[in-house]
């Protein structure tokens, strides 16, 4: 009986050592993927909120290490993250597109020269943060 406790023991340390090691080697994998996030704000009937979003869906496939989430602000559940959002930022404003990139922001959407070189700018600049930390 001594014997087979002493298998059953090692057979046990061994997988357990392997999950270890699959779980440090996932786990460097997932910090190694880890993805900037933008959240942009928009709401369907704005002309501007068209062109910041058609914006960001050409130069999206651009950034594989951006996530880009969008809230349409009319429906309730985006318009409660505008808020969360507004208040965390402090802002005063009930304006879209309200495009979020960490703790900088840009209100309002001009053209892809202007407002959209400011979301390449912040997003490069957001995804060298993620990749140091």
């Amino acid at each position: 009986m001594d014997n087979k406790y002493k298998r059953i023991s090692i057979v046990v340390a061994v997988l357990i050592g392997v999950v270890g090691i699959f779980t440090t080697l996932t786990g460097s994998a997932a910090e190694k993927n880890k993805k900037a996030e933008m959240v942009i704000f928009y709401s369907p009937s704005c002309p501007h909120c068209h062109d910041a979003l058609k914006f960001l869906d050409s130069i999206e496939p651009k950034y594989k290490n951006l996530k880009i989430t969008k809230y349409n602000t009319s429906k309730t559940s985006g318009a409660n993250y505008y808020f969360h959002y507004t208040k965390k930022l402090n802002l005063n404003t009930s304006g879209v597109p309200l495009a979020v990139f960490g703790d900088k922001y840009e209100l309002g959407y001009g053209t892809d020269d202007t407002t959209g070189q400011k979301y390449i700018s912040h997003i490069e600049e957001l995804l060298k943060e993620t990749e140091s930390k």
